[in-house]
């Protein structure tokens, strides 16, 4: 499907790119981990995956059309939550009471949570400066147990490889339903890129597959 899509690169748009770029590569592989094929999943290959944001936005065309990356919003937490069959009650689960401006810091030390397989006795690398001086790495665990009770007996069980399972399983099904409806979307871990007349579409199909998967609605914006 996608060897025969109308997919270019115009080095022009994007002239850095120029001699990097082969629009061919586009046989997509599937990378399992911790040899199990309920464990990772995600799909690598496309020539478009290596490329930084701008360049996908000012040279990439589908159908000789601009494209747009719609991204999940909150995808890991979301599916774990979806494990557990508990709705998410945070507007934004990396946004907490007492650390709102530490964002970052939350989003990348809560996956680290799931990924460990030990509770954390230091903060993981090019972590400690996202957040407060004042604060131990015990201190903002504590509050990320907190704020996401319901998932809590799931931190440092190593469970975020089997998350990372079902969110390649969304992406292969919303790429499959996107071919099904003759839409063509490539995949960027948990993004799709589509030409900007299909943003509706798309944005319909990856909610609709998230909610089949989790239970819960998914949340979809396009990328800046």
């Amino acid at each position: 499907w996608l060897v025969s899509a109308d997919i270019q690169f115009d080095p022009d748009a994007a002239p850095k790119a120029k001699e990097v770029v082969d629009d061919t590569e586009r046989r997509l592989c599937r990378y399992f981990t911790r040899g199990s094929f309920e464990s990772g999943g995600r799909l690598f290959g496309g020539f478009w995956q290596s490329m930084p944001k701008w360049q996908r936005r000012k040279g990439l065309l589908i159908s000789g059309e601009e494209v747009a990356t719609l991204d999940f919003g909150q995808m890991a937490p979301r599916i774990f939550y979806g494990m557990v069959g508990s709705e998410i009650t945070i507007p934004d689960a990396y946004r907490i009471p007492g650390l709102e401006g530490h964002r970052a810091g939350v989003k990348k030390l809560l996956n680290a949570m799931l990924f460990a397989e030990a509770p954390l006795s230091r903060f993981p690398k090019e972590t400690r400066n996202l957040f407060p001086a004042r604060m131990s790495v015990a201190q903002v665990v504590a509050e990320l147990e907190e704020a996401h009770a319901p998932i809590r007996h799931l931190f440092f069980t190593g469970i975020g490889h089997r998350a990372q399972f079902v969110e390649s399983e969304i992406l292969v099904d919303v790429l499959l339903e996107l071919k099904r409806r003759e839409i063509v979307g490539l995949p960027v871990h948990d993004a799709v890129i589509v030409g900007r007349s299909d943003i509706a579409e798309t944005t319909s199909v990856m909610q609709e597959v998230f909610k089949h998967h989790t239970g819960l609605d998914g949340l979809v914006s396009e990328e800046d």
